[in-house]
């Protein structure tokens, strides 16, 4: 695809709210590419969950073809160390191996000290009321925002328990914009409600059809039961549809609860402009990072007009 530069946006200080969506956040990355092809400098970082993650990962300066190679190499070995599980009684992992490959991946820096203003969005577990690190320790703040509750132990700091940001703050655009920047883009990659039995009715109509092909070459059946049969198996998927598994369910009901969240916050407070990639990848699939990149890649090159347009009306004339 041919690029086409938008030119330096020094005179525009650029905000990004990168939001959560566990291996969903390869998306982020994605965007992140684009916004660096095009010569799009970000000025300010904001993130929940996995955007703080991926956030903070180019606020100290990773390039982003490492972080994509770093979402391209993970493996179950990775992932198993990631989530060791230790059975806290707080959660399924203490979080310590995952806070030794956050110091591994970040290094050990305050996040006063980093290039460029950054915030960590988590969640006091006791109140429900977010807690914004914009300064401190930067793996303390990551590991903090990505606790996600009964699976990694909820983080002490600041006086409090925290929890994954995603909870409160699913795309960080208040947070952002407390960094001082001209507009904010915010990236949106919480999953959205899909029907949780999309494919039964399919697989009946199937039955059925295999049942009536069958039956009807087994001249010793009567032909009445043989219609009789048919019709039932025809007959079903409108009568009874199948009930989706407690996974779906429960899956189903957190996109939803996250879905609304997202939609009143940005009522309230919208970001100047929401990008959105189309996504398939279930919360869990960190072993599939480059469906995720490339949708993140689509989004944000469909975007680009967009982001040109707020570029144009916020950049300074030249002196």
């Amino acid at each position: 695809m041919t690029s086409s530069k938008t030119g330096p946006t020094s005179n525009v200080k650029i905000g990004l709210a990168l939001g959560s969506g566990g291996a969903r956040g390869a998306a982020h990355t994605g965007v992140m590419k684009v916004l660096e092809r095009e010569g799009i400098a970000v000025s300010a970082i904001a993130g929940s969950s996995i955007g703080a993650l991926v956030g903070a990962a180019h606020a100290v300066g990773i390039p982003v073809e490492e972080v994509e190679r770093q979402w391209l190499t993970n493996d179950v070995r990775r992932l198993f160390r990631g989530f060791f599980p230790s059975f806290p009684r707080a959660g399924f992992s203490s979080g310590n191996e995952l806070r030794k490959m956050l110091v591994e991946l970040l290094g050990d820096v305050q996040i006063e000290d980093l290039a460029i203003p950054y915030a960590a969005v988590a969640c006091d577990i006791d109140t429900g009321e977010p807690v914004v690190f914009r300064d401190g320790s930067l793996v303390d703040a990551v590991r903090a925002s990505t606790a996600i509750p009964g699976v990694f132990h909820p983080v002490r700091a600041c006086g409090r328990l925290l929890v994954d940001g995603g909870l409160i703050d699913p795309v960080p655009v208040d947070a952002c914009r407390s960094l001082d920047v001209d507009l904010v883009i915010a990236v949106d990659i919480t999953p959205r409600p899909v029907p949780t039995t999309s494919g039964a009715r399919r697989v009946w109509a199937r039955i059925s059809e295999q049942l009536h092909e069958g039956l009807t070459q087994q001249t010793w059946l009567p032909s009445n039961l043989v219609e009789l049969l048919d019709a039932a198996f025809r007959e079903r998927p409108e009568s009874l549809r199948p009930l989706p598994g407690v996974y779906s369910i429960l899956n189903q009901s957190i996109s939803i609860l996250l879905q609304e969240i997202v939609r009143l916050k940005q009522a309230a407070r919208p970001p100047d402009l929401m990008i959105r990639p189309d996504l398939s990848l279930s919360t869990m699939s960190y072993l599939r990072a480059e469906n995720g990149i490339t949708a993140g890649a689509r989004a944000a090159e469909a975007a680009l007009p967009e982001i040109r347009r707020l570029l144009s009306e916020r950049r300074d004339p030249d002196p």
